[in-house]
């Protein structure tokens, strides 16, 4: 009985979230390895071919969404042009299914010692939400109908970003169209939902075997606001990141990114919950796994990880 008062506080939470932010924009942990996502001026920026897959467990237990991501980027060639691909699932068990297919097209320019860049993202959202099985008090509450919501619609997204080998500065607004409720037009704009993310990074190149990344991504709309701060310390020739992030105002995030090889990196997470109710719940596992063929272009330096 507790566990299903519990279950349905928390869907109510997260509804509520949603709701606030419209978006389906998944909030990983390891979002240092998945920039692409919430901007797409960041395709191609790893100047290779870069292929990566995400999945993360639970957030609240078993009770909580889970991601799966595919996330491809690469320059053409030697031009100033990049393209890439995202496909993002989320569950959330047992009333709701999000998948979203976006393409991404970056244009770079060189400025200063480093690069501009302007990404343009576009494609198609489909949800699956069926509230029939949530336990309610209020049998036939319109916050919780009994028919199955199932829609497909398209989505755009916008992005600059500057960035060198040192630092990078990026703003994004991932999501151009409001995501449609049930009784609305597909297509419809509204700016006071829009979701805005501002994000930077600075690499401090101590020595080869000490380096430190200190990293902070700020999400704005007009209903709630969050950030994410975190510190890495890249040691063994940035072979190893370790480090941790604080998810306001909820989560504290421990992070492990081991570059096996120039081709093959493997990244982990693990988020705690530190909410009222987190000792009802449990952690959230994330892994990482990226290859890249390169260099497509002699740009970045040796540091295998980068940004």
């Amino acid at each position: 009985m507790m566990k299903r008062i519990l279950f349905t506080y928390l869907f109510l939470l997260m509804a509520f979230a949603g709701a606030a932010q419209h978006t389906l924009i998944p909030s990983v942990s390891n979002y240092h390895l998945t920039w692409t996502t919430i901007n797409p001026a960041f395709t191609g920026f790893r100047d290779a071919i870069s292929v990566s897959t995400l999945y993360r467990s639970a957030l609240y237990g078993d009770m909580g969404p889970r991601d799966m991501q595919l996330n491809m980027h690469t320059p053409l060639g030697n031009s100033k042009v990049a393209i890439g691909g995202i496909v993002a699932y989320n569950n959330t068990p047992p009333a709701q299914n999000l998948v979203s297919v976006m393409s991404t097209y970056a244009y770079r320019i060189y400025l200063g010692s480093g690069r501009l860049s302007f990404g343009l993202s576009a494609g198609v959202y489909g949800v699956n939400s069926d509230l029939s099985g949530v336990p309610v008090r209020d049998p036939g509450d319109p916050l919780f109908p009994s028919e199955v919501y199932q829609r497909w619609f398209p989505n755009f997204g916008t992005g600059v970003l500057y960035y060198t080998d040192k630092l990078f500065v990026g703003l994004s607004v991932p999501e151009l169209l409001s995501i449609p409720l049930e009784s609305e037009s597909i297509g419809t704009v509204k700016l006071e939902e829009y979701r805005v993310i501002l994000t930077g990074a600075y690499l401090f190149d101590i020595s080869k075997s000490f380096r430190l990344k200190p990293s902070l991504m700020v999400d704005y709309n007009q209903a709630y606001t969050s950030f994410k701060a975190s510190m890495n310390v890249g040691l063994m020739d940035s072979r190893i990141f370790v480090g941790g992030a604080y998810d306001y105002p909820n989560f504290v995030i421990a992070l492990l990114n081991f570059q096996v090889n120039p081709q093959w990196l493997i990244g982990y997470a693990y988020t705690f919950n530190t909410f009222p109710v987190r000792t009802a719940l449990q952690g959230s596992h994330e892994v990482v796994l990226r290859w890249e063929l390169r260099p497509v272009i002699r740009t970045i330096p040796d540091d295998p990880f980068y940004f």
